[in-house]
């Protein structure tokens, strides 16, 4: 046991900070639990709209896995993720369940479960995002019904965890996350060191080894939040790679007392704010790179509102709860924990409107307001292709104006169906298949495409200002191979209006510029470089001043492949430039939803 923590303290004093000496493991459970977070949780859901509904869910929830027969080792292409998944949060709610009402049926309905899983071949160490859900939930179940599984059981379950668990974790066959700075790093760690901290007693040696290689190992993942928390893979990764960056953290407080330095990591906290601009006003999330549309309440941010003492950073997760429902998250017992110990009996929200981070993936985020589902929102990006699930977008923006998404991103697709039809999707090459998906090119980001060849996917664009309401990115490095300088600056205007300055020199070869912006909205070219944009009853105006050729365009169709998703409701709007070689122009888009007197003069009714 000494062995333990002062492994954890010498490592720590070398990485990301120091934490002191505990004298002993704390007794089961110990991931996640604290003494009197059960009764906490008990009076949360009695007293608490939102909470009782969690609760009321997942007991619920928790009643229909009874009858039903445990999980099979089950494969989607080289996956297993799916059944792991489903795994954890069937462990999790039954163990929650049995924790809160004390009713042996979802306690033994746990255990069956973890027996029959434990009987498994192996976790798939091939793809180890399966090994680590997998092990979180076995944890979790072996920990939270420790008092309540028989000996056998409990020998079975636990050789499980150091078989098919740690030990793949050991041999590094597999385990390449231990070297990666992305969301895998999190989870896998976050697993493992549950896993251990589970089983302690069973090989203090290796779980020594375990958590003091994960916590090395996490740093490489936490210095991505730095300087001031921006997340460089987008809204959907940091769901999924903070919640277990939040577990790591919970779980070796909870058994150690400490949560390693992870708190005071440099950006980490404040990522949880970076959060909440990352969801607009109409209630969806600036969906860059590999994200989905729909924002949603995060569990995890709990975590980040309770150890800060701030309920502004969950207010719009409240808001989304109430609006949504419940949605059957697997890790949703989490909301129970950490919501429990928040004061949230009054709205507040953050103070600031204007959001602007560097690190890997550079953002600048503008909000009108906080609390009308018509506050104008602007956010654009710089940023690498070539990073953790990156698309050629650096320069691209979404814009909400009117409670409309006028400029919006198209997101991702699902992952199988690519890899299923040979796309190369993991390999960030120049010369990579992934590019040429209309999705992750650039055609389908509101950014530039020039001599419609493909932007360097290695360069990374910067912000190199801003100022309250504007911002400026250069894009010099990403287009090098087409011009010889690109600059391009945002800014909002006292109305809402958004006005793009794009700055462009052409090197000794001519360039057809194509300025775009995906939206939903109906377009029609009104007059010389005017473009209008109709939506749920609202208009947006879309007005071009340059010089040179200019052409007003309205995408209708884009070629896929046929394994590419369709969304046959998209169109691109924008304008062709054409420019000389050795020459610069100047571009100012602007996006209005007023007729304002500049335009009136070019309407052609």
């Amino acid at each position: 046991m000494r062995n333990l923590f002062t492994t954890i303290i010498l490592l720590l004093s070398l990485t990301i900070g120091s934490v002191a000496a505990q004298q002993k493991i704390a007794s089961h459970p110990r991931l996640l639990l604290h003494k009197g977070d059960v009764t906490n949780m008990k009076t949360f859901a009695a007293t608490n709209t939102n909470a009782q509904a969690v609760h009321s869910h997942i007991i619920a929830a928790a009643d229909a896995i009874l009858p039903t027969s445990p999980a099979e080792r089950t494969m989607e292409g080289k996956r297993m993720l799916g059944t792991s998944r489903e795994v954890l949060k069937r462990i999790f709610y039954l163990s929650y369940a049995y924790a809160t009402t004390e009713d042996k049926r979802y306690a033994q309905r746990a255990e069956a479960e973890m027996l029959a899983v434990s009987e498994f071949e192996d976790w798939n160490p091939a793809h180890f995002l399966d090994v680590a859900e997998m092990t979180l939930a076995m944890a979790i179940g072996y920990d939270w019904l420790f008092d309540y599984l028989p000996t056998h059981s409990k020998s079975r379950i636990a050789m499980a965890i150091y078989e098919k668990g740690l030990k793949p974790a050991e041999t590094n066959t597999n385990a390449w996350y231990q070297s990666s700075a992305n969301n895998w790093n999190q989870v896998c760690n976050a697993a493992i060191v549950a896993g251990a901290l589970s089983i302690y007693e069973r090989d203090t040696e290796l779980c020594d080894s375990l958590i003091a290689k994960a916590i090395e190992s996490n740093r490489k993942a936490l210095e991505k939040y730095a300087p001031d928390g921006g997340y460089p893979e987008g809204f959907g990764y940091w769901e999924y790679g903070t919640s277990y960056q939040a577990i790591l953290a919970a779980v070796l407080d909870s058994a150690l007392g400490n949560d390693g330095g992870i708190s005071s990591s440099k950006g980490f906290m404040q990522s949880a704010l970076w959060m909440n601009f990352m969801v607009a006003p109409s209630m969806n999330c600036y969906n860059f790179y590999d994200s989905h549309l729909k924002a949603s309440y995060i569990p995890a941010k709990y975590w980040f509102a309770r150890k800060l003492n701030a309920p502004e950073l969950v207010v719009i997760d409240e808001q989304l709860l109430k609006e949504q429902g419940v949605k059957s998250d697997r890790l949703l017992p989490l909301y129970m924990i950490w919501a429990s110990g928040i004061s949230l009996s009054k709205e507040a929200y953050p103070s600031q409107n204007v959001w602007v981070s560097g690190g890997d993936t550079p953002l600048y985020i503008y909000r009108s307001g906080w609390q009308s589902p018509t506050d104008t929102y602007f956010a654009i990006k710089g940023g690498r292709a070539a990073d953790s699930h990156g698309h050629i977008d650096a320069g691209s923006f979404i814009y909400e104006a009117q409670g409309i998404r006028w400029a919006v991103d198209l997101g991702v697709q699902d992952y199988n169906t690519l890899e299923q039809a040979g796309v190369d999707l993991w390999n960030m090459e120049q010369t990579s298949s992934r590019w040429e998906l209309f999705r992750t090119d650039v055609a389908s980001h509101n950014t530039l495409s020039l001599n419609a060849q493909r932007p360097r996917v290695d360069a990374r664009a910067e912000i190199i200002a801003s100022d309250g309401n504007s911002v400026v990115l250069d894009l010099s490095d990403v287009y090098a191979d087409q011009a010889a300088s690109v600059i391009r600056r945002a800014e909002i205007g006292k109305n809402g209006s958004l006005t793009i300055f794009d700055k462009i020199a052409a090197s000794d070869k001519p360039l057809s510029i194509e300025w775009k912006m995906a939206t939903y909205a109906e377009a029609e070219l009104i007059g010389p470089n005017t473009i209008e944009l109709h939506q749920d009853g609202k208009t947006l105006y879309i007005k071009l001043k340059g010089k040179g050729k200019i052409t007003p365009t309205v995408w209708e169709e884009y070629p896929l492949k046929e394994y590419e998703a369709k969304d046959s409701d998209v169109r691109r709007v924008g304008f062709i430039i054409e420019l000389k070689a050795n020459t610069s122009t100047e571009l100012e888009v602007t996006l209005t939803t007023t007729r304002s007197k500049m335009l009136k003069t070019f309407w052609k009714r």
